[in-house]
């Protein structure tokens, strides 16, 4: 969708496309109970689980497997409320008029736009769509738009013929038919071609950077403090050191079928996707210990090569280079992350400044000054460096008031979640005290750094001398 129409048709009614949902929208009575009202729903609604329709038609339904239900305590049903369709191990996938006739009905869930409700059948509904805006099918559209362009060469909509798969024994759902169910599961794929496809979006292979930082957003909240959805995101929130440190979002994807499980990984934070795949009759169990095992281990391991890297590069003094001017600054690293140790300005420390003036305006003690990496960076020729290969990058600075209280009571107005609303603020002269440019030469070593509220760039002494002891 986003390939080819980008966000045009985002806000659309699904009935402009699909003449099955349009026809069952002229309802006589009160059916707003039992009877969805598609006229409501738009494509970003179906995208971003917010349609507020059913699971499924019929693919969950157990009246269609040979269990005597009705000795169970569930009452004996009709021939015609069993679905004879559904593309489960016990019947054929449904063809596009039985799956209308089946799905018009099932009974909303809730009104859309409500709260994020998972659906399968929204992402089948979408294939529909899809194939309606381009006039090509599905399964054409994504082999032409996705899996050709990025090279996903063992990522196929039909059961592969060629290669190595794994394949379990007993009903794995290998073989099944899933029929136009597949744009929501069904299709195959590796664990290599899967993290390439998150790196791929990463990297904007195929989107533009704007459009992917609108992607990779969540669109609702869901029950679960650490939990948000987006399109079709299932987005988590932890911690750099999983207990403690900055918020990490891992944008990830999950997906099941049969003895299949699959999960895509991607950290916007490290600029890294991982997928993990698990096949066999415990493979549910399996992905839920593997990608907690990993994602425990790796998210520290990478917040701490981040952090030696960047200091690596930025850590150390910088000074006037007219040394009658008595100003400095100089950068260290410790968990917490970047930060200003310390910052001398024409003989007065700044830092000091900076306390002085939150407490004269009733702000609390500043703890720390920590400097974060913004993705305004100089260009030239369309290029995001200068013309000798160096390149500037702006930071702004976060006067961080939070304390390590372990013992403090939970509050339900946290004050450390107010940083978002002091960024380029107090400023001075139309400048802002947070307001940095850091200057990277051709290796990308930070050579100067622009404190631009003070007209001064600051030259970083011998770089060796300077890195020693920096990084806790």
């Amino acid at each position: 969708m986003l390939v080819n129409y980008g966000w045009e048709h985002w806000d659309e009614a699904i009935t402009d496309y699909l003449p099955e949902l349009e026809d069952a929208t002229n309802l006589s009575g009160d059916t707003s109970l039992t009877s969805v009202d598609w006229n409501k729903i738009t494509i970003g609604d179906l995208a971003s689980q917010l349609s507020g329709i059913g699971r499924d038609f019929s693919y969950g339904d157990v009246a269609t497997l040979d269990i005597p239900w009705t000795e169970a305590g569930l009452p004996p049903l009709p021939s015609e409320d069993i679905p004879r369709c559904g593309g489960n191990s016990t019947t054929p996938p449904c063809d596009r008029d039985e799956y209308f006739h089946g799905l018009l009905q099932r009974a909303p869930v809730i009104l859309p736009r409500t709260t994020p409700i998972y659906s399968n059948t929204a992402f089948r509904i979408l294939g529909y769509i899809l194939g309606a805006i381009s006039n090509v099918p599905f399964d054409q559209l994504l082999d032409s738009s996705v899996l050709r362009p990025l090279n996903l060469t063992t990522t196929s909509y039909v059961t592969p013929t060629e290669g190595a798969w794994v394949i379990p024994n007993g009903d794995s759902a290998w073989y099944q038919n899933t029929g136009d169910e597949t744009p929501t599961a069904g299709m195959y794929s590796s664990s290599s071609d899967l993290a390439k496809f998150g790196r791929d979006i990463l990297l904007s292979k195929q989107l533009s950077t704007l459009e992917t930082r609108r992607w990779m957003k969540p669109t609702s909240h869901t029950s679960s403090l650490s939990f948000s959805v987006g399109s079709p995101w299932e987005i988590f929130r932890t911690k750099s050191q999983i207990s403690h440190g900055r918020t990490i979002d891992l944008y990830t994807k999950s997906g099941s079928l049969g003895q299949y499980d699959s999960l895509l990984v991607i950290s916007p934070d490290y600029g890294v996707a991982l997928s993990i795949m698990t096949a066999g009759s415990s493979s549910s169990a399996a992905i839920e210990v593997v990608s907690e095992m990993v994602l425990q281990t790796l998210i520290p391991a990478l917040e701490n090569q981040m952090l030696r890297q960047e200091c690596d590069r930025l850590c150390g003094t910088y000074g006037s280079s007219d040394q009658r001017k008595n100003s400095s600054l100089t950068l260290s690293v410790d968990t917490n992350g970047l930060q200003i140790e310390q910052w001398i300005n024409h003989g007065v420390d700044f830092l000091e400044t900076i306390q002085a003036y939150s407490s004269q305006s009733g702000g609390p003690p500043i703890q720390r000054v920590l400097l974060q990496a913004t993705n305004l960076e100089s260009t030239s020729d369309g290029q995001c460096q200068d013309d000798d290969g160096s390149r500037r990058v702006k930071y702004h600075a976060i006067f961080d008031s939070s304390t390590d209280e372990p013992a403090r009571p939970p509050r339900i107005m946290d004050q450390s979640a107010n940083h978002w609303s002091s960024i380029d603020t107090p400023m001075y002269g139309e400048i802002a005290f947070d307001d940095f440019i850091l200057h990277f030469d051709r290796a990308g070593n930070a050579v100067a750094i622009e404190p631009r509220v003070m007209r001064d760039t600051l030259l970083k002494a011998d770089r060796e001398a300077s890195n020693s002891s920096r990084f806790t």
